[in-house]
């Protein structure tokens, strides 16, 4: 295994992996959404589609994302400082000495503590939460959907301006994902070749 020095890596190096990272990050977690809804998302997606889908959810949901930092916090805390506070308690419990062997754990806490770069467990960690997070939301829209009226949200205004109005699932660069009152499949309409304006419905 090669193993990389963290002060090998250049500025360049760590936008390329950035830039991997969120690409993986968008497409794992819209293809978990949409499956939910019974919907192959890699077909209907690109490249910049899945670059752009986490930042686009996290600036567009203010209370997701104090929601996504303070977790990723927690765990930050846990894992850095927490952690190696809870096993120094545990480690003098007879009982715990009596269960796990002592010298042994030390010694992988002790590795624990002298690793400096926690770049790569923190960006796990986000990436769990993340599509955690994403799979929940699919998970209670499909429930809440499947329990309840379906009720419009959105206008579409197709070019031949006929309007339909719909309850929106979601929308990437070239498609519009959303559920027509009283049917129970997802329609995705291409943007460009249909539709002429999308309008929100304001709540009465």
């Amino acid at each position: 295994m090669i193993k990389i020095e963290e002060d090998k890596l250049g500025l360049q190096d760590y936008f390329y992996i950035g830039y991997l990272y969120l690409i993986i990050l968008g497409i794992v977690s819209d293809a978990i959404f949409y499956g939910i809804f019974g919907v192959s998302y890699l077909n209907y997606t690109t490249i910049l589609d899945a670059l752009i889908s986490p930042i686009s959810l996290l600036t567009n949901n203010w209370k997701i994302s104090i929601f996504l930092a303070l977790m990723f916090w927690l765990m930050h805390m846990y894992f850095s400082k927490w952690m190696f506070k809870f096993y120094a308690y545990l480690r003098v419990k007879k009982w715990y000495q009596k269960i796990y062997n002592i010298e042994k754990w030390d010694k992988k806490y002790e590795a624990l503590k002298k690793r400096k770069n926690q770049i790569p467990g923190l960006m796990f960690i986000f990436f769990l939460l993340f599509v955690s997070m994403r799979t929940g939301m699919g998970i209670g829209m499909m429930q809440k959907l499947a329990q309840e009226e379906i009720k419009p949200n959105y206008s579409l205004i197709f070019k031949d301006n006929t309007k339909l109005d719909v309850r929106k699932i979601g929308q990437n660069s070239a498609y519009f994902f959303y559920f027509i009152p009283g049917e129970k499949v997802i329609t995705a309409t291409p943007i460009s070749d249909n539709l002429k304006q999308i309008k929100v419905i304001q709540k009465k």
